[in-house]
């Protein structure tokens, strides 16, 4: 009788199992990075937008899309590498591709949101639709969050390998 664990074979690829229990922890873990890295790029996204925005360097859909491809470089980095643990070469139409049409229609909606949001409030003070475009931004992409967690799961999650035929 052997005393190794029992794991399914969708979790089996995953290089960090060693440890008993590993396997039952793994969705939360990479749920919980995938949280962590989000915020750290809706963060940088957020202050581009402000910064942009509030200057009046740009208008509140530029920002938006401004603040959206900051974030999407170092959230491409962060979710494939820290949160799906993927150190292989990238393949561009099973990832790259589709994480970057999936972020590039996050933008575009969190532009036209933003749009329509700014164009309601126009008669109020920069200050003040600076503000409310922010939390736009943000409520946008929290609504967007766990639709985007649901795909990237999908792009980046370890491939299981079968048997080789022979």
């Amino acid at each position: 009788m052997s005393s190794e664990l029992s794991v399914p074979a969708e979790l089996a690829a995953e290089p960090e199992r060693s440890a008993p229990g590993m396997a039952a922890r793994l969705p939360w873990r990479r749920l919980t990075r995938y949280t962590l890295g989000s915020v750290f790029c809706f963060l940088v996204a957020e202050i581009v937008l402000v910064i942009a925005f509030r200057t009046g360097l740009l208008g509140a859909r530029g920002a938006s899309v401004a603040g959206s491809v900051a974030g999407i470089v170092p959230g491409y980095l962060l979710n494939r590498s820290w949160t799906w643990s993927r150190r292989d070469r990238s393949d561009f139409w099973r990832e790259v591709a589709p994480y970057w049409l999936t972020a590039l229609l996050s933008t575009a909606i969190a532009a036209l949101a933003i749009g329509v949001v700014n164009a309601a409030f126009a008669d109020q003070s920069r200050s003040t639709r600076t503000v409310i475009n922010a939390a736009t931004y943000c409520a946008v992409y929290g609504v967007l969050f766990v639709v985007k967690f649901i795909i990237f799961d999908r792009l980046f999650r370890p491939r299981a390998t079968g048997p080789v035929a022979g």
